[in-house]
Order: structure tokens, then sequence, then C-alpha cells
């Protein structure tokens, strides 16, 4: 993944997009001076810019590498085409729905009766939690890579988390994913990742129009 096009999914988290949009104003002048950051080569600020946990995954060499990339940013960070408020709604402890500003107000940017929809990263990883917590193996065995699927069967799968000798080890591992369902999610088009600190990373690639999750 890009750690450049990294921070590009991490900026509207920086910038606080959630706060709505009488924040317009404050949003558009914290991306000038992230651009201002960029143009003066200034590591520390451009890092500052970015939610801490995913401070370390900024590579800023890649935006300040030359004159034209450095300017290229910087004009782009000054000027965005668009501010888009958006934020996430909790509507239980584990079931974290998309909402974004729109002309008619906030509107939900998702299914919220879909719990196991998986066509963004953070859906995958919602529905890995409660599908594991609820029993469907059916949806667990579809949020695994294709190449996991082979030869894997709902019943391995319910074994192999209430009965196997890795049980206690991946229900441990989905409640620390289920404490962070909240957390910044770098993305591009083809992978995700979630870091949980301490060592502990969920990934996630694309399947055509779906997430499915590599591990947790």
């Amino acid at each position: 993944m890009s750690r450049a096009v990294a921070l590009a999914s991490l900026l509207p988290l920086a910038l606080g997009l959630a706060c709505g949009p009488r924040q317009s104003r404050a949003l558009h002048d914290a991306s000038r001076s992230l651009g201002r950051a960029v143009a003066r080569e200034d590591a520390q600020q451009v890092r500052e810019h970015v939610v801490p946990g995913a401070r370390a995954q900024v590579d800023v060499d890649a935006m300040t590498r030359s004159t034209d990339t450095r300017r290229s940013w910087a004009k782009a960070l000054d000027d965005p085409e668009q501010i888009r408020p958006e934020a996430t709604v909790f509507l239980g402890p584990e079931q974290p729905v998309a909402v974004v500003w729109t002309d008619e107000g906030w509107r939900f940017a998702e299914d919220p009766t879909d719990v196991y929809a998986h066509t963004t990263p953070r859906q995958a990883l919602r529905a890995l939690v409660r599908a594991t917590r609820a029993g469907r193996w059916d949806v667990v065995l579809d949020l695994a890579p294709r190449r996991y699927r082979l030869g894997l069967s709902e019943e391995d799968l319910r074994v192999a988390w209430t009965e196997g000798e890795q049980s206690e080890a991946l229900r441990a591992g989905r409640d620390r994913l289920a404490a962070h369902l909240s957390d910044p999610i770098l993305a591009d088009a083809d992978e995700a990742s979630l870091d949980m600190g301490q060592g502990h990373v969920a990934r996630l690639e694309r399947e055509g129009e779906r997430w499915v999750v590599v591990e947790f």
C-alpha cells in the first residue's frame, strides 16, 4: 500500500471532518497548514496533521522527493476540490455506521440494517466481530480470502472458533478487534489495515466489490 495514498486517506480524519459543516473554514485552514508544512519539507509538522496512531505510516519523502511533487501536494492541500464531512455513528458497541453530510443534512452512507455487509473495510471487520459472536459461520467463511476458502467449510470454522486449540486465541483476537472498530483504517484501492497497537494489525484486501479479512 502506498504510504502517500495512506496519508491521503487519513487526511479527512486529521482535519476532523466529523465536526460538521460549520467547521468547513477551519478544515480548509487545516488543509492549507498541512500544505505549507509539505512545501517547507517539515516532516514533523506533516505528521502532526495525522492522527497519532498512523503517523509512523506517513512517507513524507514520497511527498517531498522532488520540487514538482512537493508543489503538487502543496497546491492540492491549499485548494482542495471538496471538503466532505463524514462521521461514524455507533448504533451499538460493535455496530459502527458511516454517515455523510449532504445538501439535505446528515444521511446514512450505508444500510444500517445490514450488519454483515462488507463493501468497505470497516464493514468487513464489523461483520467478522458480529458473525463470530452469533455463530454465523457462513458469513465468516464469506469474509475469508478466496485462497483460504478452498477446502474450508462452515463446520471447520465452528470447530476452530469453539473447540480448537486456537479457539481462545481467536476469540481474544476478535475481542481486541471489537475494541478498535472506530480506529482509523489505512486503505487504498486494494488493501487496508487497522493498527490496534502492540504489534496487532488487522489486514484486509479487496475481492471485486467486497472486502475480505486476511488476518486480525
